[in-house]
């Protein structure tokens, strides 16, 4: 069975972005509650296809989903929500170090893998293997 993001879940993230303040989500809190279990059913489909070809430390959707909820203490943008879906898996092992970020929204959807602040002998690695499988990068 394939999960997918539904119409809905996407239609819930317009709505938000056009009607960011907390009296409109928390009239509308069905709606974040459906599409929040919708993504969190997706990301764990996702989690499952990715540990096939990975060996990923996060164990479930629920950890690896960020909140919806922004920080604004710090941002000229004081909007309460954010109008997209995150999260990130993180891999597992010391050796396996880094891991994958992904973003679902209208019009803004992306995944990302990445490996932050190498030191010197894991950026060695890192550059050997691009130049040693040029092709598959």
């Amino acid at each position: 069975m394939t999960i997918t993001i539904t119409n809905s879940t996407i239609d819930f993230l317009k709505k938000l972005s056009k009607n960011n303040d907390r009296e409109w989500f928390n009239k509308h809190k069905n709606l974040y509650l459906a599409a929040h279990e919708n993504v969190l059913a997706f990301v764990d489909a996702l989690l499952s296809e990715m540990r096939k070809h990975d060996l990923i430390e996060t164990r479930t959707a629920k950890e690896s989903l960020f909140r919806i909820y922004r920080d604004v203490r710090f941002s000229k943008d004081k909007s309460p929500y954010k109008a997209y879906w995150a999260g990130h898996f993180k891999r597992a092992t010391k050796k396996l170090r880094g891991g994958y970020y992904f973003q679902i929204g209208p019009g803004e959807t992306m995944a990302a893998g990445g490996f932050f602040n190498p030191d010197p002998k894991d950026l060695l690695r890192i550059r050997k293997d691009i130049d040693m499988n040029f092709s598959d990068w």
